[in-house]
C-alpha cells in the first residue's frame, strides 16, 4: 500500500477522533458544569425605616440688638441664665478677625503646654503615639457624622498630643520664639476688632438652637396625640415654615425630654410596636442608638398608624432638626448566606444544598434561620454530621444534580 495514503487516512482518523473528543467533553462540560460559592459566615440586620417629626417644649429668643450676629456656642448646647447666647459685632470681618484670634489662642496654648515637656527623656514617645493614633481616628469619626465642631477641637488636641511627642524626641528643645511670635500676632489683630462689641445673653437655662422653623408654637407635648397622618406628612414633605424674623435669633429647648411622631403600615406597627415598651433608634448619619418608649400606636383608615415615641436622652441630631429618617432596629440574624438557587430538597422533604466534595456532588442539610428575597442565612451546623459546614464549597449551579454524583 502507498505510505503516503496510509498517512492520509491516519490523519484523518485523527481529525475525526479529535473533533469527537472536543464535543463529547463539551456536552460533558454542559451536564455537569457547575458554579460554587464557599459557605462563609455572614451577620444581617433586620430593620425598619421611618420620617419621624420631633416634638420639644421650645420657645423663640428675640433681640433687639443691630449689627453681625456670632453665636457664642454650637446648636444644642446646655446654657445656663445669664449665659452668653451670641455676640454681636459691627461687621463680618470683625468676627473673621474675632475667630482668627481664638485659633491663635488655642495653638499658644498648646504650644504653652507642650513646652513643659522641655528637658524630659523620650520615654513617653510610645505614649503619644498611641494618643496621637487614637485623636487621629477620633477626628476621622467626627468629620464622617459631620460633626464639625467636635471635628476643630480634636484637631487641636492632636496638635498639642504632636508638638509634645517633637519636645519628647527631642526634635524641638524649645517653642519660646514661635509663642512669641503668635502672640505678637494675636496682639495686632487685637487692635483692629471694634470696640462696641455687644452680648445677647439668655434669660433662662435650656439648650439653645440658632436654626427656627415655625413649629415652635404648634409642635408641644399637649398636642403630640392630636397628630395626624395627614398633618404628619405635610410636616415632613414641606419643611421648615418661616425663618428668623422681627428680632427672632433662635430658640430655646427647655428640658431634655421630646417627643417624635411618624407615620408607619399598620401590620408592620402590630408585629414591631407595643405602647409601653422600649425600643431602639438611630437619627439620620448618626451611629448612636437612642433607647425611646412607645407611647401611642393608633390606627387610621388608611391602613397606617400615627406612632408616637418619647425620650429623655437628648442628643444633637434631635435639637438641630425638624424632621429626620430613622432606623428602628428589629432582629440580628447570623449564619451561612446562601443564594436561594443553591436551595434543594431530598426525598424527605429535607432542606439543604449540594456541595462539591472532590469530584463528588454530596446533599447536605441546612437549618434555616431567616429568609430573604433571593437568600437564605442558615444555622452554622459546622461539625454536625450530614449537615452543612463552614467553608464547604456549595454548588449554585448545576444540572441533574443528586446525592453521589460525579461532576
Amino acid at each position: 500500500m502507498d505510505r503516503s495514503g496510509t498517512t492520509k487516512i491516519i490523519a484523518v482518523l485523527l481529525a475525526i477522533f479529535l473533533v469527537i473528543t472536543i464535543i463529547s467533553q463539551f456536552a460533558v462540560r454542559n451536564e455537569n458544569g457547575i458554579r460554587t460559592e464557599v459557605a462563609m459566615l455572614y451577620e444581617s440586620q433586620d430593620a425598619l425605616m421611618f420620617d419621624g417629626v420631633f416634638i420639644r417644649s421650645e420657645h423663640t429668643v428675640k433681640s433687639s440688638v443691630d449689627g453681625v450676629l456670632q453665636y457664642a456656642h454650637p446648636d444644642g448646647s446646655k446654657l445656663g441664665k445669664n449665659s452668653v447666647i451670641a455676640n454681636v459685632y459691627q461687621n463680618a470681618e470683625d468676627i473673621r478677625v474675632k475667630n482668627r484670634i481664638s485659633a491663635l489662642n488655642k495653638r499658644i496654648e498648646s504650644l504653652k503646654d507642650a513646652q513643659s515637656l522641655a528637658g524630659t527623656d523620650n520615654s513617653q514617645i510610645e505614649v503619644f503615639n498611641s494618643l496621637i493614633y487614637e485623636k487621629h481616628s477620633e477626628l476621622i469619626k467626627a468629620i464622617y457624622n459631620k460633626d464639625y465642631t467636635a471635628a476643630g477641637e480634636i484637631k487641636y488636641q492632636l496638635l498639642n498630643l504632636q508638638s509634645k511627642r517633637d519636645m519628647a524626641k527631642g526634635k524641638n528643645e524649645d517653642y519660646s520664639s514661635v509663642i512669641t511670635t503668635l502672640e505678637n500676632t494675636e496682639q495686632s489683630l487685637e487692635q483692629q476688632l471694634s470696640t462696641d462689641v455687644q452680648s445677647i445673653v439668655s434669660e433662662e437655662s435650656g439648650y439653645f438652637v440658632s436654626a427656627v422653623d415655625g413649629y415652635e408654637s404648634e409642635l408641644t407635648f399637649d398636642t403630640a396625640e392630636e397628630l395626624t397622618e395627614k398633618r404628619i406628612n405635610e410636616i415632613i414633605n414641606t419643611g421648615a415654615k418661616d425663618g428668623a424674623s422681627n428680632g427672632v435669633i433662635g430658640k430655646m429647648i427647655d428640658s431634655y425630654s421630646w417627643m417624635l411622631a411618624a407615620v408607619i403600615d399598620s401590620d408592620t406597627a402590630a408585629a414591631v410596636l407595643e405602647e409601653g415598651t422600649y425600643v431602639t433608634l438611630t437619627a439620620g448619619a448618626s451611629v448612636v442608638p437612642v433607647r425611646v418608649y412607645v407611647e401611642k400606636v393608633n390606627k387610621t383608615d388608611s391602613g397606617n398608624s400615627v406612632v408616637i415615641f418619647s425620650s429623655d436622652i437628648l442628643t444633637q441630631s434631635v435639637t438641630a432638626k425638624r424632621t429626620e429618617r430613622f432606623r428602628m432596629s428589629l432582629e440580628n440574624y447570623s449564619g451561612i448566606r446562601i443564594s436561594a438557587d443553591a436551595i434543594h430538597f431530598d426525598d424527605d422533604n429535607n432542606m439543604g444544598v449540594y456541595i462539591k466534595n472532590g469530584s463528588t456532588a454530596e446533599f447536605r442539610r441546612i437549618v434555616e434561620v431567616y429568609p430573604g428575597e433571593d437568600y437564605v442565612i442558615a444555622k452554622d451546623t459546622t461539625g454536625m454530621q450530614g449537615y452543612l459546614s463552614l467553608y464547604d464549597s456549595i454548588i449554585v449551579e448545576g444540572k441533574n444534580l443528586y446525592d453521589g454524583k460525579v461532576l
